[in-house]
């Protein structure tokens, strides 16, 4: 994975959102024109090609999350925490939510005000999502000072962070959308999900980390 991470450090940033969104491109020409649609369909099914290789990157970022809150104590619990809710996000991309073992619509009131739902079951989703709340904030308290500043500084991760931003917000609009009842629809969203868990791959490679990266930041965050 180091080494990896240090092939691609090597890269100037543009040549990087390049290959992320190229990739996306190839990728959608391929699925929707190169092959045939029932071909297609199978690729970006829920068990399909697509969407193993999103989750695949996502757990890549993870293991570039913890990597760096190991070499950077100063980063420590900011980069754990984001690994927290980076491992969420991988397994809700993996649609394991969806899965039979999981409680259908437990992030809903409805659920925990049903008579029919366990106390015990109740307790569980409730506190997963009490848990993964209280991460969201820890992350967003520490995240948020640094935005305008980085933004300013046109700091790389900032800018691979907005790109995932954007990419992600097309894929969830794309979702419901009436575009997503037609084929080319439900390949774009799943290939923008894709091309977004590109983009949290470089956010973290970008990301400062190490006693003079954390010099950097401070003084970003001063400016």
């Amino acid at each position: 994975m180091n080494r990896i991470s240090r092939c691609i450090k090597s890269c100037g940033n543009p040549t990087l959102a390049s290959i992320v969104l190229g990739s996306g491109v190839v990728l959608f020409a391929v699925v929707t024109l190169a092959v045939p649609t029932e071909v297609g369909r199978r690729l970006i099914a829920d068990d399909g090609l697509v969407q193993l290789a999103t989750f695949v990157v996502l757990s890549s970022a993870v293991l570039l999350a913890v990597s760096g809150a190991i070499r950077d104590p100063g980063e420590r619990k900011f980069l754990g925490l984001t690994a927290c809710l980076l491992v969420v996000y991988a397994l809700r991309e993996a649609d394991v939510h969806r899965a039979a073992w999981v409680p259908e619509h437990f992030s809903s009131l409805k659920f925990y005000l049903s008579a029919d739902v366990p106390l015990a079951e109740k307790f569980v989703c409730g506190s997963f999502l009490l848990s993964m709340a209280a991460v969201c904030v820890a992350v967003l308290r520490r995240a948020v000072p640094r935005i305008a500043p980085a933004f300013r500084a046109r700091e790389p991760w900032m800018l691979f962070a907005l790109a995932w931003a954007c990419v992600f917000t097309a894929s969830q609009v794309s979702d419901q959308s009436s575009w997503n009842v037609v084929f080319a629809g439900q390949a774009f969203e799943e290939i923008a999900e894709f091309v977004a868990a590109g983009f949290v791959v470089l956010t973290l490679i970008r990301y400062p980390i190490g006693p003079a990266s954390t010099d950097r930041l401070l003084r970003v965050e001063m400016t």
